[in-house]
C-alpha cells in the first residue's frame, strides 16, 4: 500500500541516527537580535497578561500559554459540563473500533484543535494556536499555545508534546485530515518525532456526519444541511456564539498581530478556538450517550434513524431494530419511508419474509409517489415483486408490483422489469391452463 506523507516523513526522521546533530531547518533569531522580531512592541510578559495567561521563554523563542477552567456547574448550551466527562463503559466501538480498542481510552481522553496561517496547508502553513482540552476535578481545562513570532515554534511542538504524553485518547473534529497531519509535518519539519505516531486518535467528524448530515438545518431553514462544528453546537447542542470571528479572518488576524502587535486582534481568535474545543468535548459526550441510551435519548425522529444505521453497521441488530421501529411510527413521511426501509432489509436478511413485506408496503404508503423518496420506493416496490413471486407464491401481486416498477423505471432497468413481466405472464398461463378442466387432460 502507497504511504502517505506524514508516514513517509516520520520513516525519514526515525532513521536519522543523531538528530541532536542535523541542523534545524527553520530560523531562529539570535538572543540579542533587535526586538523587531517580536510580535510588537510590549514583549511577550506584557502580551502574556494581555491574554490572561503566562509567557513562556527559551532564548529568542517565546509563546504564551492560556489556561481556563470551566467549573463542573457550567452551561455549554443545553450541556452541564459535569454531564459530559465520558463514562468508562461509553461505546465508543460504536463509532470507532480502532480507537475504543486502546486500553482505558476514557481515563483522559484530550480534546485537540489548532488555528493555522492558512488552510491550504504545504511547508510554510503553521499552527500558531494549538490547544488541548480535558476533564479534571471539578470542571474542565482548556490549555491554549499561542505563537508570539513564529520563532516559537518548536517550543510550542515541545510543549504540546510533553502535554500529549499523559493521554489516553486523541480527539479532533476532522483532525485525520487536516490537524493530526500538519502537526505531524511540523515535527518532521523540526527532525523530531511526533507524540501522535501511536496514540490512539478518534476523529468525531465522521460520527458526526452519520448522526446528523440529513437533519434538517435548522440554523436556516430550508438549506443544506452541514456538519460543521460551529453548525452542530447551535443546532445540536443549543449553544450560540456571539460576536465570534469567522474562521476565514482568523490567518489574516494573526499576521495583521505578528505586524503591529495589536493583541485585540486574536482576544477573538483564542475564545473562538476555546469555544470548538469545549464543543468538541461535549458533542462527542452527546453522541456517546445517545449510543449508550438508545432512541429514548434522541431529540428528533432523523436522530433515531442515523442511531438505528449506525447499530446496523455495528452489527447490533436488535437494537437497530428498536431505533427503526421507534422512527417507523413518525409523523415525518421521510423519517417513516427510511425506517420501513432498513426494516425490510433487516428482516429479510433474518428470513422474516412477512415482516419484511410488511415494511416494504410501509415504505410505499410513505413515499406516496413524491421524487424526493422515489429510490426507497422502487426498492420496495421491487423487493414485493419478489416476495409475492418466489415466497407468497401471489403472481396476480407479483404482477401488480411488477408493472408498477416498470413505470418507476427507464433504460437498462426497465428492460429488466419487461423480462419480469415476461416471465410472470408465461407463469399465469400455465396456471390457467392447469386451472382449466377442458385444457388439463391435453396437458397430461
Amino acid at each position: 500500500m502507497r504511504k502517505d506523507l506524514s508516514e513517509r516523513l516520520r520513516a525519514i526522521v526515525r532513521q536519522l541516527p543523531d538528530r541532536t546533530a542535523v541542523r534545524e531547518l527553520t530560523f531562529e533569531p539570535e538572543v540579542d537580535a533587535p526586538d523587531t522580531w517580536r510580535a510588537g512592541p510590549s514583549g511577550p510578559a506584557e502580551l502574556a497578561a494581555a491574554f490572561g495567561g503566562t509567557a513562556i521563554e527559551d532564548g529568542a523563542a517565546h509563546l504564551v500559554v492560556i489556561d481556563r477552567v470551566y467549573e463542573s456547574t457550567q452551561s455549554h448550551g443545553r450541556w452541564r459540563i459535569d454531564a459530559c466527562r465520558p463514562p468508562a463503559e461509553a461505546p465508543l466501538g460504536i463509532f470507532d473500533k480502532k480507537a475504543a480498542s486502546a486500553p482505558d481510552w476514557s481515563s483522559k481522553p484530550v480534546f485537540f484543535d489548532t488555528e493555522t496561517t492558512g488552510l491550504s496547508g504545504g511547508a510554510g502553513t503553521i499552527a500558531f494556536l494549538a490547544g488541548l482540552g480535558w476533564f479534571e476535578e471539578g470542571g474542565f481545562r482548556v490549555r491554549q499555545w499561542l505563537l508570539t513570532s513564529q520563532a516559537g515554534e518548536r517550543l510550542l511542538l515541545k510543549e504540546l508534546g510533553s502535554a500529549v504524553d499523559a493521554a489516553s485518547l486523541l480527539v479532533s473534529y476532522n483532525g485525520r485530515s487536516f490537524d493530526v497531519p500538519l502537526m505531524d509535518m511540523r515535527w518532521a519539519y523540526h527532525r523530531q518525532p511526533s507524540p501522535f505516531d501511536d496514540m490512539p486518535h478518534f476523529d468525531m467528524l465522521p460520527s458526526a456526519r452519520k448522526l446528523w448530515k440529513g437533519r434538517e438545518n435548522l440554523s436556516d431553514p430550508g438549506g443544506e444541511s452541514s456538519c460543521s462544528l460551529s453548525t452542530l453546537e447551535r443546532d445540536v447542542l443549543g449553544f450560540h456564539r456571539v460576536g465570534d470571528v469567522p474562521g476565514f479572518e482568523i490567518p489574516a488576524r494573526y499576521f495583521q498581530f505578528l505586524r503591529t502587535g495589536d493583541h485585540r486582534l486574536l482576544q477573538g481568535v483564542l475564545d473562538h478556538h476555546r469555544h470548538d474545543i469545549v464543543s468538541l468535548a461535549v458533542l462527542m459526550s452527546y453522541a456517546l450517550r445517545l449510543a449508550q441510551d438508545g432512541p429514548d435519548r434522541c431529540r428528533d425522529d432523523n436522530e433515531v434513524v442515523a442511531l438505528g444505521r449506525i447499530y446496523e453497521r455495528a452489527g447490533l441488530a436488535e437494537r437497530a431494530l428498536e431505533a427503526f421501529d421507534r422512527a417507523s411510527l413518525s409523523s415525518d413521511r421521510y423519517v417513516r419511508a427510511q425506517a420501513f426501509s432498513r426494516l425490510g432489509l433487516l428482516h429479510r436478511r433474518d428470513s422474516r419474509h412477512d415482516e419484511a413485506a410488511r415494511a416494504w408496503r410501509g415504505v410505499i404508503e410513505a413515499a406516496g409517489g413524491r421524487r424526493s423518496l422515489f429510490a426507497l420506493e422502487r426498492e420496495a416496490t421491487q423487493a414485493l415483486a419478489i416476495h409475492h413471486e418466489h415466497r407468497a407464491n401471489d403472481l396476480d401481486a407479483a404482477k401488480k408490483y411488477a408493472e408498477t416498477m416498470k413505470s418507476l423505471s427507464s433504460g437498462r432497468a426497465a428492460a429488466d422489469v419487461s423480462h419480469r413481466l415476461a416471465r410472470l405472464e408465461r407463469k399465469l398461463s400455465e396456471e390457467k391452463k392447469k386451472g382449466d378442466p377442458k385444457v388439463a387432460p391435453l396437458l397430461e
